[in-house]
């Protein structure tokens, strides 16, 4: 008999957890996919690279989403025997709370010792080898994002730039600029060349052949210096940049108790030890302060637990969070700082579950407020649990009232879903920028500023998500309760019964192209903007961007250090004049340059220098100069732009402009028909979700949370490979876009034809 039970208390909390699990752990992941996939595809890394890199993120991401998922599966399962009534019969046949504790800290227990294990041994090692992996797979691809016609600028102190390219792979007609002696200005010029590289090694080269060096002092520019070759290497360092020493979170539990003993004072190494002990054995307080809380339950059942269980995690790991911050700050000791929340659980669960001894209950409808039921003017209820009420209406009168019911189900489950992936999505920010802020030192109240900048960007995200998981459950719940079944027999159609959902999703693709083109593209910069100040980085806020270079129309090479915006002047301003057959014909370059009229310059402190067959034959030294140039002022303002700080219409002068400027504007047309196609992805998402949820039938809430979380994680790995081939110009930007909706409309349409409507 109490094996029997134990299993049977098991068994009510393994599905939520399962299902909690699984939906925690993909929603982190989706980040990780859209960015993987358009990182490492575009670098031309294989799909089975990819998932090993993902892999190896798992057990990292595991160790956090289990306590979550604990929580979940206790409550939810809890929550769902004390609404139906069980958690009553229970305590008339003598079984009290003290039995049904024993399942769950069985189960408990299980789960602390596996997120402990990943914690101390698995997750240190695979974080490490993801980063080696990532960082030696991004950049020992850079080769394939080298291309004829295009300024490339990601190789360590070098700009390069080749005309053409032919069969074998070889450059023609190659131009580099080598930066690595600070005070000399060297210019490279040869006939052809190739990238000599070694995967995975730290030096690689570029061998250029026949050709010619322009080099001289920058401090006396007079004196110049000319070296031919027929072949000539350009060794390339530290390619593939890695920080061979592991952080403190990449360290396995015997290696950081080593360091410990050696470095008793360090506080990183005291936080993420105690971090080792109190993360996991928050599976204990979260599943006592679960039981606490479910067997308390009057409705609401598993959905219920799923959002109380989310607005409990997101408490925890902001008191986490504030804790860790508090701890580098030395307000508070390593280990109070890393057990309070714990404690504050225990404390909590403790309490409440003093609460449920008494038989007292918490009505989570109440709450929530969600009401789906509404009355007629008769005062009967228009949609009961068991059919509806039909028979004495007018013939169209029914179908605006269904439709109004069919939305109100839909609505209050999508504000349900939504709201919870927005909190999730938070706590996804926080667990990712935390490790930064302390170790940068940056106040936390730089994370918050982030989370509210990245809210347009995660309600596109997320909004296509909660359209699908609202019209799976809604029509799910409507099949249990049989309501689909008296809307057939009263003569409509399922199609019919699914109109409001496919006007739901239309509107919802509006919102999305809305945020996108007025909200996104300000939201994007300033997000971007604080993300710089966390990791410590440097900001092109004042600064548009360093080292530009660009192709002038008439076989013209402009560079500059970069544009000072207060001053509008560009700062060490350079135009090499190119012979038709590649080599120099004239040279002017300035300390400053600042605008006059659309086309002319004005020179400060700089020199022309004119060259005939390679030999400089003229040299003249100036302070102050007016130049005419063939290019227009915006030529060199629009010269730097970053697509997701563009909308559509931006996308489109942009690419006009790169067109003009003999630049590629592959990914920026990608772009631009993503940004089409995007918005439409909610709508899709209705498509897909109304076979599904009419042929899942009455399986219930979480199988189609479940569901729904699968097909969007196959939506968006899918997207973020065909929007990768767009760049890399393996499929025509409009075909990469819309590629995915139209392959997850066949799908649609193909399992609509199983339905019997």
């Amino acid at each position: 008999m109490k094996k029997a039970f134990d299993r049977y208390i098991l068994k009510e909390i393994a599905s939520p957890f399962a299902v909690g699990l699984l939906v925690y752990t993909l929603t982190l992941l989706t980040n990780q996919i859209l960015i993987l996939s358009k990182t490492l595809i575009a670098k031309g890394v294989t799909a089975g690279m990819v998932f090993k890199i993902l892999f190896f993120l798992l057990p990292d991401m595991l160790s956090f989403t289990i306590p979550m998922a604990t929580l979940m599966g206790v409550l939810a399962g809890m929550s769902r025997l004390s609404s139906d009534s069980e958690i009553v019969a229970f305590r008339t046949m003598g079984i009290h709370n003290r039995k049904i504790l024993k399942p769950v800290l069985l189960f408990s227990v299980s789960t602390w010792l596996v997120s402990s294990w990943l914690l101390m041994f698995l997750a240190p090692e695979t974080n490490y080898r993801f980063n080696k992996l990532y960082t030696e797979v991004v950049l020992s691809q850079t080769i394939s994002g080298i291309k004829p016609g295009i300024f490339y600028q990601d190789l360590p102190f070098l700009s390069l730039y080749f005309r053409d390219q032919d069969r074998g792979g070889e450059w023609q007609d190659v131009f580099l600029c080598s930066m690595k002696n600070p005070e000399e200005d060297t210019l490279i010029f040869a006939k052809r060349g190739r990238f000599d590289y070694k995967q995975f090694q730290k030096d690689n080269y570029i061998i250029l052949f026949d050709g010619v060096i322009h080099t001289y002092k920058k401090k006396d520019p007079e004196k110049y210096s000319l070296t031919f070759f027929t072949q000539k290497t350009e060794k390339i360092t530290n390619l593939v940049n890695f920080r061979q020493n592991r952080r403190s979170m990449q360290l396995v539990f015997p290696e950081l108790c080593r360091r410990l003993r050696e470095n008793p004072g360090d506080v990183l190494l005291s936080l993420e030890f105690h971090k080792k002990f109190a993360l996991p054995f928050a599976c204990l307080a979260l599943g006592f302060l679960g039981l606490s809380l479910g067997i308390s339950t009057k409705k609401g059942g598993k959905t219920s637990g799923f959002v109380v269980s989310l607005g409990i995690i997101f408490i925890y790991y902001v008191m986490m969070t504030a804790s860790r911050n508090m701890i580098v700050k030395k307000i508070v000791s390593p280990f109070w700082g890393s057990w309070a929340p714990t404690f504050f659980l225990v404390a909590v669960g403790i309490l409440l579950y003093r609460f449920a001894a008494r038989e007292k209950e918490i009505n989570w409808d109440r709450i929530f407020a969600f009401r789906f039921l509404r009355k007629d003017r008769s005062g009967s209820a228009i949609f009961g649990k068991g059919g509806l009420k039909l028979a004495n209406l007018s013939r169209w009168l029914p179908l605006r009232i269904l439709d109004r019911y069919v939305l109100r189900r839909m609505l209050g489950v999508f504000a349900l879903v939504f709201s919870s992936l927005l909190l999730v999505f938070y706590i996804i920010n926080i667990l990712e920028l935390i490790d930064n802020v302390i170790e940068n030192k940056v106040p936390f109240f730089y994370v918050l500023k982030y989370d509210y900048y990245i809210t347009p960007e995660i309600i596109t995200i997320i909004l296509p998500i909660s359209v699908l998981t609202a019209v799976l459950l809604t029509f799910s719940l409507m099949s249990k309760n049989n309501e689909v079944v008296a809307v057939q027999v009263s003569g409509v159609s399922l199609l019919r019964l699914a109109l409001p959902a496919v006007f739901l999703g239309l509107f919802f693709s509006l919102c999305t192209y809305f945020i996108q083109e007025n909200v996104l593209p300000e939201a994007n910069k300033k997000s971007g903007q604080i993300l710089d100040v966390i990791h410590k980085r440097k900001s092109f806020t004042d600064i548009e961007f360093a080292r530009n270079w660009l192709l002038g129309r008439d076989n013209q090479i402009y560079f500059y250090n970069f544009f000072e915006k207060g001053k509008k002047q560009f700062i060490n301003f350079n135009i090499l004049y190119l012979n038709p057959d590649f080599s120099m014909r004239r040279r002017v370059s300035a300390r400053t340059a600042r605008w006059l009229g659309e086309n002319e310059l004005l020179l400060g402190n700089g020199f022309e220098r004119n060259f005939k067959d390679n030999f400089p034959i003229a040299y003249a030294a100036f302070g102050e100069r007016k130049l005419k140039i063939g290019e227009t002022r915006r030529f060199f303002t629009d010269s730097v732009k970053f697509s997701n700080t563009m909308n559509s219409k931006a996308l489109k002068r942009y690419i006009e402009f790169l067109k003009k400027s003999s630049s590629d504007p592959q990914r920026y047309q990608a772009q631009l028909y993503y940004n089409y196609a995007f918005p439409l992805s909610a709508l899709v998402m209705v498509f897909i979700a109304i076979p599904f949820s009419f042929l899942m039938g009455n399986r219930g809430a979480l199988f189609g949370i479940g569901i729904a979380v699968g097909v969007s994680m196959v939506y968006w790995g899918t997207l973020g490979i065909f929007s990768s081939m767009g760049s890399m110009a393996v499929l025509s930007p409009l075909l990469s876009a819309f590629a995915p909706l139209v392959l997850f409309l066949a799908i649609s349409f193909v399992l609509f034809l199983y339905i019997r409507t």
